[in-house]
């Protein structure tokens, strides 16, 4: 893909034309032909010659076996050619040098011969200076690299051994693979480090570390060396790969400089890059020249990763990259420009040098855009120099201007000997209007600020230089200050007391500014003149709505009523003036009535009035002068109008403005009686409300009335705190608490405390008002009502609201109120309307008949009742009992099936039999009636209370679940199984009482260690023999023991299938498709004609030309029978000697004498003349065994082992046993008979030498059991 993406070369196997740069440590044949063999070969001829001293031809060089032979092609002859090396050398590798770096796809080894045992592939990026492994492979890893893992790889770089490529099959032909990525593991970056690590390379090496043998390496052999037929051999190499080019070229061509066959060969990889994206290298690993503006990247499939040309300007020709600037760029330009021209620098030659700057009429690109700076001496610094791009100079620290000419604003007079360039004016900020004269410093002072620097207030002004503002003036409040001076530094005005705020406008926490009309006085306190009726006060607190609604608080209550009569006054006392001023009379007034009445009332009143708005209030026009500490008394006289209410109220005493001294301006006064001040005061419920500037103005009177704030003085039960509202001085009150200090409960409530208080919620149905007593909150209610609501009918009534009496038929006064049903039925009755007899009585109250004791069979209090209930019987006008249950009988005088109790004695009943409900419940006899034993179980139980299941069932007997018991007799304990019935087990888990070696609920399968459960004595241990065997678990059926390797019989006690003797020691035998041997001798079962213990010598009677032994003349089988007897008996001394070293302690004279015999005479029998070769051969070999038997004299005192180590080494030894002091004797006597039978058969009148047999003792000689 190219050349918008990443670029990827044409894979190929880089073997292909680097033939001369192949090399192997050996090679069969390269300094003379050598003999090699082929295992198994089955095509005649097994042996062959290797000769590679010339290479491969077709026609006239076949036998070689250069390394050049495995590179691949494709002709008709390449299966007949391949790579070999020495035979029997383990260590061998092969390597392939590349003349440049490659990238690496995968390894395949094609092998004519075994895969060998053991192997390694390594790999080098420095030219074999150094090797890195890729992989181990091994048939058995743990032996061969002990200390590499060989388990799962866990990513793609982990070094581990893998045993799938080093089996022995097949034969031929088996391959070796390595993946340098295994698409098993996911690559998230190619590039990475360690990714890159794995798949590039100079030089590739396979190292072969051991050589795959059958074992046979190590026998001693006469004929043969078993070596010839171990090598390594390669039919074909391919390591895939491609030039490696980092993403940046599709193609790439032969290396500069490169050898061997390097243009010749076709189908070659080159190593060469042709790079794109503007790379260059030969593994395209850099960025071109002047193409450094971006990091160099390996190619991704992105443009970002291609290299980018760096931008000069056209004042330079050279750049590099630099990482920190494109970092600083953020990955914008990271390319640096060399030598810039045009009196050029920076990066990309973008700024102009040092004291010149960019011309702005001029572009970027103009060799000429650079100019001198021009900067003024007297208010520059850095002798000139200026901003590359701008031109500005650098300033002196009070200067500015592009050239640094003129003083900054706030500074004046520039001078070049002045190092801040110009002075700093000295006006106060807040107080001058500009800036000074940037020549002289003079300052322009602001209209409220004087002074040469502008920096002080005048009279009755304040802040100036302790705050951010100008002079400001002190507006003092005028009643809340002592005057209208205040401090010039913080402008605090001096307060009256309890009035705090910079201006003296806010009274204090806990205090309040009182309004206008906070003297009042109730009507109810006042004293009544005589004229015409007097008022009536009462009780009787109002009840008008309109104080009562939530969204309008009461703002005025007294103690109640006044009721005003036609020509009726009263006389107010009023001795609470506090400051002497002339007052006027506000009149507050309700009417009695439940709804506000239509339209507006008017009261005429002695004095001319004014009424405020369409409201309850009026204020009088008369002004009373009143002084402080005075008494006074005012008289109010009312005249009704016809058909209106009686009507309630307070009067109050509001100070006129106009009267108080050096208060307010005349246009303040005009304002107050302009938005009606005083009316909106006492009309509005929240003096908070007010507007704006009639707020202002009476808090201000108020605070001068009164000298300041007054306390809230909140009542500490009813108010929820000591704080109140700043006007008006309303606390904040419990619910339905009112009064300003939170001090009387809310009409319609009651109850004043510290919860506030209650509501009278009196029931309409049932009272005659929604008034209550405000201390015990009792409403008035209707008759025959009751609650202090009036929400319940009287005693002996019911049916609220229409209570009407109870009916009980006379046997109760008292019914539930809401259904009318009796309570408290007397003379033993019940009922609704006590109409029936209680439980236990018979009777009929309704017709007055009397309710009569039931006698079932006695009283009810007498602890032998045992009845629901009774009736008579209109018949028999006898007593019917209805029985509890478990009770029967006409006078329930006896339990019931499956019940028991004494009724006999008082206090007890029938209580049902505690048998689990495992007896029948309609058996008379299932339980006992007297003391409830249960004596008829069920459900296969047993028990007094049928608890428990019966012997030979299990399970909870409580839940009817006895099972019977299912043990296995072959495994359970033969005591717990008698005949006929089932075994006995666990009665609550059902487990069975097992044999010894058994196990399971049910005792039907023998445990570990143990087998045979259907034997006559159950499970027996498995026995296995603890030396030969990976544990002493064994098939529990067959009892096989599981044996070590080369072990065999079921307890793994002797040795395995193909061993014998010692179980390491495996059977040897030549030319044997399925090899055999005795397990205890190891010689092996020979095919006919065959003989020796490895099966590696002709049999007697046959030619010697192993393995063909071809049979002899006829006339030679007796000559062999009697021989074969001979060795037969030589067998048996051989099976002897071993199995009792400890115990070979006879004569030496004797025994020394008799070996020494045994040897003269077989010579003598050795020299006979006239016996063919294959006898003369069998007796020199008797003759050599009867030798080694010799030293069995100095030897005997030794062990096994000693004895070993002193014969042949790489011979076998072979376990014998009898007794040697006894067996000895009986083989001599064996061996005479034999040799006189041989004798009368070889006997020839003829031969010279036959005398000297006739006169010879042939004594034989027991062989050492070597061979």
């Amino acid at each position: 893909r190219c050349p918008g993406g990443s670029c990827s070369p044409q894979l190929g196997d880089l073997l292909v034309g680097r033939a001369a740069h192949i090399s192997a440590s050996s090679t069969c044949g390269l300094d003379g032909p050598e003999k090699y063999c082929i295992i198994g070969y089955l095509e005649g001829q097994k042996c062959f010659i290797c000769d590679s001293r010339l290479p491969y031809d077709r026609y006239s060089n076949t036998n070689s076996h250069r390394i050049s032979n495995i590179i691949t092609t494709f002709d008709p002859d390449r299966k007949m050619k391949w790579w070999q090396s020495e035979n029997g050398v383990h260590q061998v590798s092969i390597r392939l040098d590349l003349e440049t770096v490659f990238q690496f796809s995968h390894l395949v080894l094609t092998f004519k011969s075994f895969r060998p045992a053991a192997m390694l592939v390594e790999r080098s990026k420095d030219f074999g200076q150094t090797w890195k492994v890729f992989r181990y492979f091994a048939e058995d890893c743990s032996l061969n690299f002990p200390s590499v893992s060989n388990e799962t790889a866990d990513s793609a770089d982990d070094i581990i051994c893998d045993s799938r490529y080093s089996g022995s099959e097949p034969s031929t032909g088996g391959e070796v693979v390595l993946k340098a990525l295994d698409p098993v593991y996911e690559i998230e970056n190619p590039y990475a480090p360690n990714i890159q690590d794995l798949i590039t390379l100079t030089n590739i090496r396979v190292n072969f570390t051991r050589l795959f043998t059958l074992g046979d390496t190590l026998l001693s052999r006469r004929r043969r060396n078993p070596q010839d037929k171990y090598y390594y051999a390669l039919y074909n190499m391919v390591v895939q790969g491609s030039c490696f080019c980092n993403g940046h070229a599709n193609r790439c061509t032969p290396v500069d400089g490169g050898r061997g066959d390097v243009f010749t060969q076709v189908g070659m990889v080159h190593g060469h890059c042709v790079c794109q994206h503007n790379t260059a290298g030969e593994n395209c690993e850099r960025c071109q020249d002047f193409h450094h503006d971006t990091p160099w990247r390996p190619g991704g499939g992105d443009a970002a990763d291609f290299c980018r040309r760096c931008n000069c300007h056209g004042h330079s020709d050279m750049c590099y990259f630099d990482a920190t600037r494109y970092e600083a760029t953020g990955g914008v330009s990271g390319g640096v420009c060399d030598n810039c021209r045009h009196d050029r620098t920076g990066p990309q030659c973008e700024r102009c040098r040092p004291f010149l700057y960019q011309d702005p009429q001029r572009t970027a690109d103009d060799p000429h855009a650079c100019i001198p700076c021009d900067c003024d001496p007297a208010g520059s610094l850095g002798d000139g120099l200026c901003d590359a791009l701008s031109g500005q100079c650098i300033c002196k620290q009070n200067v500015e201007g592009r050239r640094c000419s003129r003083c900054k604003p706030g500074f004046f007079n520039l001078r070049q000997d002045d190092a801040a360039g110009c002075k700093a004016c000295r006006c106060h900020v807040l107080g001058s209007v500009g800036p000074c004269d940037p020549l002289t410093g003079s300052c322009e002072c602001d209209h409220s600020a004087s002074g040469p620097l502008c920096d002080q207030c005048p009279v009755g002004f304040w802040g100036l230089g302790n705050s951010e503002f100008r002079c400001s003036p002190c507006n003092c409040d005028i009643g809340g200050a002592h005057s209208t001076m205040c401090s010039p530094e913080d402008g605090q005005c001096h307060c009256l007391p309890n009035m705090i705020g910079r201006r003296c406008s806010e009274p204090a926490a806990g205090y309040f500014l009182p309004p206008l009309d906070y003297i009042l006085y109730e009507a109810e306190l006042a004293i009544p003149l005589n004229v015409g009726r007097s008022p009536s006060p009462t009780n009787t607190p109002s009840s008008s709505s309109s104080l009562v609604t939530p969204d309008q608080p009461v703002t005025w209550t007294g103690l109640g009523l006044v009721r005003v009569w036609e020509g009726v006054g009263l006389r107010f006392s009023v001795d609470n003036i506090t400051s002497s001023n002339n007052y006027q009379l506000i009149i507050h007034y309700e009417l009695e009535v439940n709804d506000d009445p239509k339209g507006s009332e008017t009261l005429i009143l002695y004095a001319n009035s004014s009424t405020l708005f369409a409201s309850r209030s009026v204020l009088l026009d008369p002004v009373l002068c009143l002084n402080a500490g005075g008494h006074y008394f005012v008289d109010v006289v009312f005249n009704k109008q016809p058909g209106s209410d009686e009507f309630s109220f307070q009067m109050g005493l509001i100070p006129r403005i106009q009267s108080v001294q050096n208060f307010c301006s005349q246009s303040d006064l005009e304002s107050f009686h302009r938005f009606r001040c005083i009316g909106l005061a006492a009309e509005l419920n929240s003096q908070e409300s007010l507007p704006e500037r009639c707020g202002g103005l009476i808090k201000s009177l108020s605070a001068k009335i009164y000298n300041g704030a007054v306390a809230c003085s909140c009542n500490v039960v009813g108010s929820l705190g000591p704080s109140c509202s700043k006007l008006g001085g309303l606390c904040e009150c419990k619910p339905n608490v009112i009064g300003r200090c939170c001090d009387n409960c809310a009409p319609l409530t009651f109850g004043f405390g510290p919860d506030g208080c209650k509501s009278c919620d009196c029931d309409p149905r049932g009272s005659v008002s929604e008034v209550c007593d405000q201390v015990r909150g009792q409403c008035a209610c209707r008759s025959k009502v009751t609650g202090r609501r009036c929400d319940q009918c009287q005693a002996g009534f019911w049916g609220f609201p229409f209570c009407r009496p109870c009916e009980c038929n006379r046997l109760s006064e008292e019914c539930d109120g809401e259904t009318g049903e009796c309570v408290d039925c007397k003379e033993h009755t019940t009922g609704p309307h006590c109409d029936r007899c209680v439980a236990g009585y018979y009777g009929n109250p309704v017709s007055r008949q009397p309710c009569e004791p039931c006698l079932c069979p006695d009283l009810q209090e007498s602890g032998r009742f045992f009845a629901t209930s009774c009736q008579g019987d209109p018949q028999s006008f006898g007593l019917m009992c209805r029985c509890m249950e478990g009770h029967t009988g006409p006078r329930c005088d006896r339990c019931k099936p499956g019940f028991y109790g004494d009724l006999t004695r008082p206090g007890t009943s029938c209580v049902a039999c505690p048998c689990n409900d495992n007896i029948d419940p309609d058996d008379r006899n299932a339980c006992d009636s007297l003391t409830g034993e249960c004596l008829r179980c069920l459900h296969h139980t047993i028990g007094p209370h049928c608890q428990k299941c019966k012997p030979g069932f299990y399970g909870n007997a409580l839940d009817q679940d006895c099972k019977e018991c299912s043990c296995d007799r072959q495994g359970t304990e033969v005591t717990q199984c008698p005949l006929g019935s089932p075994c006995f087990c666990d009665p609550t888990t059902g487990q069975c009482p097992c044999r010894r070696g058994v196990e399971g609920v049910l005792c039907d399968k023998c445990k570990d260690g143990y087998w045979n459960l259907d034997g006559p004595f159950g499970c027996q241990p498995c026995s296995c023999d603890p030396a030969n065997t990976l544990s002493n678990i064994c098939n529990k059926v067959t009892g096989q023991c599981l044996c070590r390797p080369e072990f065999g019989g079921r307890q793994c006690d002797e040795c395995g299938e193909n061993h014998f003797g010692d179980p390491d020691v495996q059977c040897i035998c030549e030319e044997q498709k399925h090899p055999s041997c005795d397990p205890k001798t190891g010689e092996c079962i020979c095919r006919s004609g065959v003989t020796g213990i490895f099966c590696d010598e002709c049999a007697t009677g046959y030619n010697l030309a192993f393995p063909a032994c071809e049979e002899c003349h006829p006339c030679q089988a007796l000559w062999a029978r009697n021989v074969t007897d001979v060795k037969r008996a030589t067998q048996k001394m051989r099976t002897f000697v071993p199995h009792h070293n400890d115990d070979l302690r006879p004569a030496d004279g004797h025994y020394t004498q008799q070996i020494q015999e045994m040897i003269s005479n077989l010579n003598s029998l050795t020299n006979l003349k006239g016996l063919s070769t294959p006898k003369v051969e069998e007796m020199e070999k008797l003759w050599v065994k009867t030798n080694r038997l010799a030293l069995i004299r100095s030897e005997l005192s030794l062990s096994s082992r000693k004895l070993k180590d002193t014969v042949d080494p790489n011979m076998t030894l072979i376990d014998p046993s009898p007794l040697l002091n006894t067996e000895i004797n009986n083989i001599q006597l064996e061996f005479k008979k034999l040799l006189n039978s041989l004798r009368d058969n070889l006997r020839d009148p003829d031969d010279e030498d036959h005398e000297n047999l006739e006169g010879t003792e042939y004594i034989p000689t027991p062989s050492t059991g070597m061979t």
